[in-house]
């Protein structure tokens, strides 16, 4: 299996050098919907349970554009605070599947892109293992006034190995997180953390997919 496959899935902007390793262009990105993205190998035993799903500041690279990206993560409270290094900054429990509390200047919606919100925990995910769901609610007010409540269910479906370029294969949950709008997959490493990840919208279609780098 070709380790650098998985390169391909940039758009057509020519080549792009990103840490030593180059991101060739592409004829299109359907192949970030299928199977083939990120690029994987099977286990022979999922990882050990994690008891709860943690993150720190990490590098990635866009597969929609070979940008770089960065998320600076502090502690903020009981949870944490993260700054991306597009100006969006927001705020969740420590956890990457919990839907944030708060964000502000994160996208281009007039209504939402700063807001508030309270956010529950109906079904725990933890630990995480295949098969584990969990649910969440949460209750946003824009800062237009704008309201809404909405639910996400998460759901560790598989586990496999993923293929980095200059890394080892990692052994990583896979999990996917649904809401009315959005589909969020991330490809979840023990000890790591996020190490792939793609956000689809029901209706715009492909939004972000990226790969850990650092």
């Amino acid at each position: 299996m070709n380790r650098f496959a998985l390169l391909l899935l940039t758009l057509p902007l020519g080549a792009c050098a990103t840490d030593g390793f180059e991101i060739p262009s592409m004829p299109s990105v359907a192949s970030l919907f299928d199977s083939s993205y990120p690029q994987v190998e099977r286990l022979d035993e999922p990882p050990r349970p994690v008891a709860q799903p943690s993150f720190d500041s990490m590098t990635v690279t866009s597969l929609v554009d070979g940008e770089r990206k960065t998320y600076s993560v502090s502690r903020y409270g009981s949870g944490v605070r993260v700054r991306e290094s597009d100006g969006c900054i927001w705020t969740s429990a420590q956890n990457w599947f919990a839907p944030s509390d708060s964000w502000a200047n994160c996208g281009d919606s007039r209504n939402w892109n700063t807001a508030q919100a309270q956010v529950r925990e109906l079904d725990p995910l933890y630990p995480l293992q295949v098969g584990s769901v969990g649910r969440y609610e949460r209750k946003a007010v824009s800062h237009t006034g704008k309201t809404y409540t909405r639910e996400t269910r998460c759901e560790v479906t598989d586990a496999v190995s993923v293929l980095r370029p200059g890394k080892a294969a990692t052994p990583a949950f896979v999990v996917e997180c649904k809401d009315p709008r959005r589909t969020r997959t991330t490809w979840y490493a023990p000890g790591e953390g996020p190490v792939a990840y793609r956000e689809v919208h029901r209706r715009n279609g492909l939004q972000e997919a990226w790969l850990r780098t650092n």
